[in-house]
């Protein structure tokens, strides 16, 4: 009976480890689903949404072709000086990176840039002031000044157009009243 009693006690030890051992590796694999933080200009870019992985994987159907990433250094006709624009491309949302040049420099010097204002259309896309925006379910949510974050710009290679760094950012819809938490947010692009 004692014997039993051990064999069964073994037993259950090790499905206790063995389970505790599929719930570490399922979260080291989801955080490394994200693309690592790069400076080559690999067109990579990755975040969590509200605590979930998200990379994006392009749009492929017939008619359309959107590949995962687009963007990089951007210049706009009505302000002056080289900009950012980040945009994605996924069946199930995708996020835009905006990042306004305020700088003397005609490039954007590294630097953390905060998206804290509210921004209006102009043109039909939000370019007068740095915002996030993540599109889902036919519908946008984009910072402002009480939902807002920041741009890391870690390297900002003109010469090469490589532009490479981190972002965090909460969006809101005020249609629905619905806000996104994107956090972990890394990119890496070269112009294309």
């Amino acid at each position: 009976m004692k014997k039993n009693n051990f064999i069964s006690i073994c037993i259950l030890l090790g499905l206790l480890l063995s389970t505790e051992n599929c719930s570490k590796n399922n979260t080291k694999n989801k955080d490394s689903e994200l693309p690592p933080l790069t400076f080559e200009g690999n067109n990579t870019i990755g975040c969590k949404i509200n605590g979930e992985p998200w990379v994006p994987k392009g749009i492929f159907a017939p008619g359309v072709t959107n590949y995962p990433t687009r963007g990089g250094y951007y210049i706009d006709p009505f302000y002056p000086n080289v900009h950012i624009l980040l945009k994605t491309y996924d069946p199930e949302g995708e996020i835009e990176l905006f990042c306004r040049n305020y700088s003397a420099s005609r490039f954007i010097p590294p630097g953390k840039y905060y998206i804290n204002k509210n921004t209006q259309p102009i043109n039909g896309s939000y370019e007068k002031h740095s915002y996030g925006l993540y599109y889902v379910n036919g519908k946008e949510y984009i910072t402002d000044s009480l939902h807002n974050g920041w741009i890391d710009i870690l390297k900002s290679d003109s010469i090469n157009s490589v532009i490479s760094g981190k972002f965090e950012f909460t969006c809101f819809n005020a249609t629905d009243g619905k806000s996104y938490n994107i956090t972990d947010g890394r990119f890496d692009y070269k112009t294309h």
